[in-house]
């Protein structure tokens, strides 16, 4: 599970925050508060302001969160299915199930964010030109007047042609679709990322110098973050398409011990998990493949009632996104354990268990593949 909290689902889609959005929610209705609100609406109490910049805040982050939506709407347009957004403390992070298969879908998606943000930024400078004109409200119309420039500000910083900021990955599409090689167009893009990176944080210090402490931390920590991410979007791909050529079958545990439905869970604890050293076993009933026993099922029953419990009553059930095939992609393997939220699948042919393949078996398969080279 991902750290955060879940907040409600929009479309279908789980939104989230990460812990640290708590923190920039704070730093951001703060300055607001005290510097962005007393400038430009001069004369207003202490508590008014504290109050407008936390409204400010919370609404700056809704449009965030459109943003996130509109790339997330568009993958599942297009057959990309996203399940979950996380908000965190430099914007939001849609969790795609895979990545897209041809540019022409990578650079829609790339596009939806920036478009929804300048519809916003549309939107709410007219909202500010209506309030001007019928003379009322100005601290309303300074809230709509800074949102139309924030969401700009979003626009302006996310079409930069960096990977893995919007106008990186609309860079990536490009290429991609120039050269037929996502590899070296991904490459591209994180090294344009970098660069842009290392650039801010060179202006952040600069910045400092100057005097402007708290505006050159935060270009130094975007710096920062966006050059991490953008090596690190790199790195994913490549160990994406090692797992794509590698196959369920040759990172699979075989011989698998199979356990009945109708067991108690003390036989199963002593006979199996420390008879095996297993973290898992699957559930046979009626000679049926019924579900999955972790030790996580054993640890929330008391142990008092380990001789009363049986497997079928605490095991997980089995759906059909579990079960794989020995032909199948170790790729396929991994993104289905993390959208079920588990560290192991079965893997059957013609019908009969053959394997059992965790996140454990993919990434020792991957270490040695690294260590021999190959």
């Amino acid at each position: 599970m991902g750290r955060g909290v879940k907040l409600f689902k929009i479309l279908g889609i789980q939104i989230s925050l990460d812990y640290t959005w708590f923190i920039v929610f704070g730093l951001v209705a703060w300055s607001l508060a005290q510097g962005y609100f007393p400038l430009t609406i001069p004369g207003l109490t202490t508590f008014t302001y504290i109050i407008v910049g936390t409204i400010s805040a919370a609404l700056l982050f809704i449009c965030v969160l459109i943003h996130e939506l509109s790339h997330s709407y568009t993958s599942n347009k297009l057959g990309i299915e996203v399940k979950e957004i996380t908000l965190f403390i430099f914007g939001g992070v849609a969790k795609l199930t895979k990545e897209p298969d041809d540019p022409i879908k990578e650079l829609k998606i790339a596009i939806a964010g920036p478009a929804a943000s300048t519809a916003l930024a549309a939107t709410f400078w007219v909202l500010m030109r209506l309030v001007d004109a019928i003379s009322i409200y100005p601290v309303l119309s300074a809230v709509f007047g800074y949102l139309s420039m924030i969401n700009m500000v979003l626009v302006a910083f996310n079409i930069i042609p960096g990977f893995p900021l919007d106008g990186g990955r609309i860079l990536r599409a490009i290429w991609w679709n120039k050269t037929g090689d996502l590899q070296k167009a991904t490459h591209v893009a994180s090294q344009v990322g970098k660069g842009f990176a290392a650039l801010l944080i060179g202006f952040g210090f600069f910045q400092i110098f100057l005097g402007n402490f708290i505006g050159g931390l935060w270009m130094i920590f975007i710096g920062m973050f966006l050059q991490q991410a953008a090596d690190s979007g790199y790195r994913q791909l490549l160990v994406n398409k090692t797992l794509e050529r590698m196959k369920v079958g040759d990172a699979m545990t075989m011989n698998v011990i199979a356990i009945a439905g109708d067991s108690t869970l003390a036989s199963v604890v002593e006979k199996y998990f420390f008879g095996y050293h297993f973290a898992g076993f699957p559930v046979v009933s009626d000679g049926q493949i019924t579900g999955m026993l972790t030790l996580n099922n054993v640890r929330i029953i008391p142990q008092q009632e380990w001789n009363t419990t049986l497997v079928k009553d605490v095991m997980n059930k089995i759906s059909p996104d579990a079960i794989l095939r020995p032909e199948d992609s170790a790729m396929d393997a991994l993104s289905r354990m993390i959208n079920l939220d588990t560290g192991r699948v079965i893997v059957m042919d013609g019908g009969k268990i053959v394997g059992i393949i965790t996140r454990r078996d993919i990434m020792k398969l991957m270490e040695f593949k690294a260590d021999l080279g190959i």
